[in-house]
């Protein structure tokens, strides 16, 4: 089965093994980012059923004082204090240069003599104003919005583009002082980066950590969890997030316990779930049909890749179009039956299987898809919900997101996720055995991979599965005559 898959849901996912993210990272490419699966801690007793997650518990007035202040709140606060100490050292540094006798005759004409016009004391005092509103208000009162900073930055803009007019750099004969100007510019660039770090850093952070938090209970299962935490009146940390994930064994006895796993009949009430998403699957895999506007990414011997931006998914997805020397049942067939065996035939497949029959149309598989792009992109493996029928006198297998919370993520690869996407077999006029076959590839590459490296490895895995496919096909026409 081709790599069309989707990530599980956020209560799902589970930290990544340290070594393979390690490894992703140095060589730049990691191609879809994991969400931690964080621990979970109780909120207050009159919202017993919503939790706050992970390591970044951020204590606002929606959730417990006991919580601690984020690391990157911290830092925004610790700028502030920087900000403070750097400014009165160069003002000390300062009244050194100004020709005064003694420390103490400067810093007596800096400050019980200050003139606007003469003394940069009031810089200093600009900045303690900035570190005391700082933390009061995003320390002590742990403010979630960007009113006080705003006020904090436009005031001090105001005082120092008043200064610069009326200071007087040379005064009573005495040659400028240069640490006048890197005060007054120190100042400003300070403020500006306290400004962009709260609105760029600590607001989106936190508001991530916030959103997890709240969608704590969006799940059958996450609800389950919370209740058995509260049950037992304590507290998960970090350290015990494993405890979810799998018994105590050694990574090769956890992998086959995974493989054996054998394919279940579906009987539990999520079944028209999956049925909803299938039949809405579909209707966009046939959207995709009819969308124009294709760019040719690269094409051999008739295989062409292309791509597209897709307003109604947000997203850039890639078309495998090739014609195929098989009727376009008998290759549907194949792909629908044996989805199991094409690791033994397509190489980009380390391992493939069905976990969950939903109907005689509908089941859930689970694969996992070997390193692309030259050894760039780490394995990946994916859970599949997939959907198959006949359509328009069209063959078609609709693939989309499903969640197994049987089949957690693995230590030994990121679990990867892609949207509504399939193939299409269609039938070539006055050539009833012969197949165009079209992918469409619908996947949402997290990370901090360039897009260019990312067209690169999808286009590289479509052409290297037409190739495949074609040795597949012939194995499948010897069985045929044999």
């Amino acid at each position: 089965m081709p790599i069309m898959s989707i990530n599980a849901s956020t209560s799902d996912m589970r930290d990544v093994s340290g070594s393979r993210q390690d490894k992703a990272r140095q060589a730049g490419n990691a191609l879809y980012g994991s969400i931690h699966n964080q621990a979970v801690e109780p909120r207050m007793e009159n919202e017993s059923y919503t939790y706050v997650y992970g390591p970044e518990r951020i204590s606002t007035h929606r959730y417990s004082p006991c919580s601690t202040v984020s690391s990157v709140r911290r830092t925004f606060c610790l700028i502030a204090l920087f900000d403070l100490c750097f400014c009165f050292i160069l003002w000390v540094i300062y009244t050194q240069l100004t020709g005064s006798e003694t420390v103490w005759e400067a810093f007596e004409q800096q400050v019980a003599n200050y003139q606007f016009q003469t003394s940069l004391f009031d810089t200093v005092m600009v900045a303690a104003l900035r570190f005391i509103l700082i933390e009061l208000g995003y320390a002590l009162f742990r403010l979630n919005h960007w009113w006080l900073i705003a006020i904090s930055t436009s005031l001090t803009c105001i005082f120092l583009i008043t200064k610069v007019f009326l200071f007087e750099f040379s005064h009573d004969g005495k040659a400028e002082n240069p640490l006048s100007y890197i005060l007054l510019l120190t100042s400003f660039i300070l403020t500006w980066i306290e400004t962009w770090f709260l609105d760029f850093k600590v607001l989106p952070t936190e508001k991530k950590i916030l959103l997890r938090g709240t969608h704590g209970e969006a799940n059958e299962r996450s609800g389950l969890l919370g209740r058995a935490e509260e049950g037992g009146n304590r507290v998960v940390h970090d350290d015990d997030k494993d405890r979810y994930y799998s018994p105590a064994g050694s990574d090769d006895e956890g992998e086959d316990r995974y493989r054996s796993l054998p394919p279940s009949r579906s009987h539990s009430r999520k079944d028209h779930e999956y049925l909803k998403i299938a039949n809405e699957t579909m209707d966009m895999l046939f959207e995709l049909v009819r969308e124009g506007g294709w760019i040719t990414e690269r094409e051999s011997q008739g295989d062409m890749v292309q791509s597209a931006y897709i307003k109604k998914l947000k997203r850039k997805i890639f078309k495998l179009e090739c014609t195929l020397d098989i009727s376009p049942h008998e290759l549907w067939k194949d792909t629908i039956d044996n989805v199991n065996d094409s690791p033994s035939w397509n190489p980009t497949l380390l391992e493939s299987k069905t976990l969950l029959v939903v109907d005689e149309k509908t089941d859930i598989s689970y694969n996992i898809a070997a390193e692309a792009a030259g050894g760039l992109v780490s394995a990946r493996d994916f859970i599949n919900l997939r959907h198959w029928g006949e359509r328009d006198q069209t063959f078609f297998i609709a693939v989309n997101k499903a969640t197994f919370p049987d089949m957690p993520p693995q230590k030994k690869y990121v679990r990867g996720e892609s949207g509504p996407c399939g193939l299409v077999f269609n039938r070539v006029t006055g050539q009833p055995n012969r197949c165009k076959l079209q992918w469409f590839l619908n996947t949402n590459l997290k990370g901090w991979i360039p897009q260019a490296v990312i067209d690169q490895g999808l286009t590289g895995v479509l052409m290297d599965y037409c190739k495949y496919l074609r040795q597949h096909i012939q194995e499948i026409k010897g069985r045929s005559f044999s």
